[in-house]
């Protein structure tokens, strides 16, 4: 049973070898493009005092801004969706030895 356990244990082990190394960098990539989209969000890049464009009566700016802000909702559903989070052990008692 020890054996299984610690076979068990080794495979899920986020070292970047094999399933967990792919998921690490899939949740890292994701949370880069959250980072960029939060960036890209700013609308620093229109000129000053340049009339926005309007669409379903709002600014051009703020519906990249909403799309934004939806595609990172998304994008930080998938990422904790990969992300490795490691099974608690009941067996184990640390909080005992207190």
């Amino acid at each position: 049973m020890n054996r299984e356990r610690s076979l068990r244990a080794s495979a899920s082990e986020p070292d970047g070898r094999g399933r967990s190394g792919w998921r690490r960098r899939l949740r890292m990539v994701l949370l880069s493009l959250v980072a960029l989209l939060y960036v890209f969000s700013i609308p620093w890049y229109r000129a000053s005092g340049e009339a926005p464009s309007l669409i379903w009566g709002l600014p051009d700016w703020v519906l990249v801004a909403l799309a934004c802000y939806v595609t990172v909702a998304l994008l930080n559903a998938v990422a904790w969706l990969v992300a490795e989070v490691p099974e608690r052990d009941d067996t184990d008692d640390g909080d005992a030895a207190r």
